[in-house]
């Protein structure tokens, strides 16, 4: 291994801003994308992986797929070189985004045998907002990978890209102490999978609650429902596209939503009419909040969980309250 800079990889722009300042003369890799969006199959290659990734965030809006392409290349290009350096330090938070991210890149270096100068800080914080004192103190934390901490993101990845979620909510009933944030993020990726009874998720959930409490325009929504995640892992994007999904179906339950889906390539004014919606709850909703009609019995579900895609004829639930994965069957 050539000796050189440390490498630093972490979940985005802001954190990875931070790093660079607060560690200067090191290269920082943000690693941006949101994987618990979107399909993430089993595949033969990383780079296989990648493009699938790519096409789907393209197929959101949300981003030009040129642009998504060579954004993927290059990062993926800067992963291959983590060989030039000496050092190379996994930052990463408590939350589902950086969870996920943190089993894709220690599976990956789990196949690059790297056995020495990877390391990890698993903040119970997020690091985006964190100050430039608090990055350098939060350095103490950092401690080199273990073996039990690359077997268990070996596993934990393959169970998340699996057909069924099946293996992944089973790892809830083993150990996963080598990574301390990884129960909490796979019990809350579940909770996106529909009820039993009402057929929405939690995140939909949240939505009609705070709806019903007299929230009423995107932007408080979306401040609304943050809040009241144990760790918030959800983007902007991502949550217009879960109220896009409440207004559009065959039986909206909810209603009011200025000219969704929402489109990243919007005008000013599009955006601002967009987020400044006067959005209530429609009968169905209603009855759905109340237990009484089943989201999933009158709208289409499309959608994935890693590498399940969920669909109306194999539609897999989560019972939050008992913890039991429910078939379609």
């Amino acid at each position: 291994m050539t000796a050189g800079p440390a490498l630093l990889i972490t979940n985005g722009d802001a954190a990875g801003s931070l790093l660079r300042k607060a560690f200067q003369g090191t290269e920082v890799l943000p690693w941006r994308d949101v994987l618990h969006d979107g399909p993430v199959p089993l595949t033969s290659s990383f780079s296989e992986l990648s493009n699938i990734r790519v096409k789907f965030l393209a197929s959101k809006g949300w981003g030009d797929p040129s642009n998504l392409q060579a954004m993927f290349d290059a990062r993926d290009r800067g992963l291959a070189h983590q060989g030039e350096f000496a050092r190379v330090g996994l930052w990463f938070e408590h939350d589902l985004y950086d969870q996920l991210q943190l089993l894709q890149l220690l599976d990956w270096f789990g196949d690059q045998r790297r056995d020495d100068g990877l390391s990890l800080v698993q903040a119970d914080d997020f690091l985006g907002r964190q100050s430039l004192e608090s990055l350098i103190e939060l350095q103490a934390l950092e401690a080199p990978v273990s073996d039990d901490q690359r077997e268990l993101a070996k596993r934990a990845w393959l169970a998340f890209r699996q057909p069924s979620p099946e293996e992944w909510a089973a790892l809830l009933s083993s150990k996963l102490d080598a990574l301390p944030h990884l129960a909490a993020a796979i019990r809350r990726s579940l909770e996106e999978l529909p009820h039993p009874g009402t057929g929405l998720s939690r995140t939909e959930r949240a939505i009609l609650e705070a709806m019903k409490e007299g929230v009423s325009t995107p932007l408080e929504l979306f401040t609304t429902v943050q809040q009241s995640e144990e760790a918030a892992f959800m983007g902007d994007w991502s949550f217009w596209d879960w109220l896009d999904g409440l207004a559009n179906g065959e039986a909206p339950l909810i209603e009011g939503l200025t000219g969704s889906p929402f489109r990243p390539d919007w005008s000013d004014d599009e955006r601002a009419a967009f987020l400044k919606s006067d959005v209530g709850l429609t009968e169905f909703g209603a009855q759905v909040l109340a237990g009484k009609k089943d989201h999933a019995a009158r709208n289409e579900i499309d959608r994935w969980l890693g590498g399940t895609h969920l669909t109306n004829d194999a539609l897999w639930r989560w019972d939050s309250g008992n913890d039991r994965l429910i078939g379609s069957d």
